[in-house]
């Protein structure tokens, strides 16, 4: 299991924010108790996948670390609203809720690393990305598999027409690297 300060700079390595950035976020995630709180003295406490989910979603989004506890209230409640595609997935089959879904593949992503790292071409080829949306919060987790996309949608369906949009993305690279780093920690 990753301890906090591995799953800090895991998260800063993989999306490219500088560690004091993170740092600062896990500090503010902590006091909000949206992350596991660390033992005093010299034990360490294993970070989970949900404390990872909220670290990439307050991180991803590049805001002032103080926005950090808004930002993941806001986007990790969204609920699964359907499948884009098909109608013959189940719309929460990644999880009810944004911060369930990043979970649930932060965990899932390093056991199927064979399928995630395999050329695009061939046979059980998987990618995914996640693409979250503002200021009105809303995020598409898009799964391919054998060229096949399932676009799964969180939040609201519609909403009211702006003009601002502000996108962030990232994929299965962030959530492997994670998810490996909660799995198996790091080698001393």
């Amino acid at each position: 299991m990753a301890t906090q300060k591995e799953l800090i700079a895991v998260v800063a390595e993989n999306m490219g924010v500088p560690i004091e950035t993170v740092t600062v976020i896990d500090r503010y995630l902590a006091e909000a108790g949206l992350r596991t709180r660390a033992l005093r003295g010299r034990g360490t406490t294993p970070m989970t996948y949900a404390d990872a989910a909220n670290m990439i979603i307050a991180t991803a989004w590049d805001a002032n670390p103080k926005d950090a506890v808004n930002l993941v209230k806001a986007f990790r409640d969204l609920l699964a609203n359907r499948v884009r595609e098909t109608v013959y997935v189940a719309k929460d089959a990644l999880g009810s809720t944004f911060g369930e879904a990043l979970s649930n593949m932060i965990e899932s992503i390093p056991e199927e690393r064979a399928a995630f790292s395999a050329p695009d071409d061939a046979p059980g080829h998987m990618s995914v990305r996640v693409i979250m949306y503002g200021p009105e919060p809303r995020a598409d987790v898009i799964l391919v598999k054998d060229g096949e996309p399932n676009t799964f949608e969180f939040g609201p369906m519609f909403s009211r027409s702006i003009d601002l949009r502000r996108t962030v993305e990232f994929s299965q690279i962030t959530l492997g690297f994670v998810g490996e780093a909660i799995a198996d920690g790091f080698s001393k």
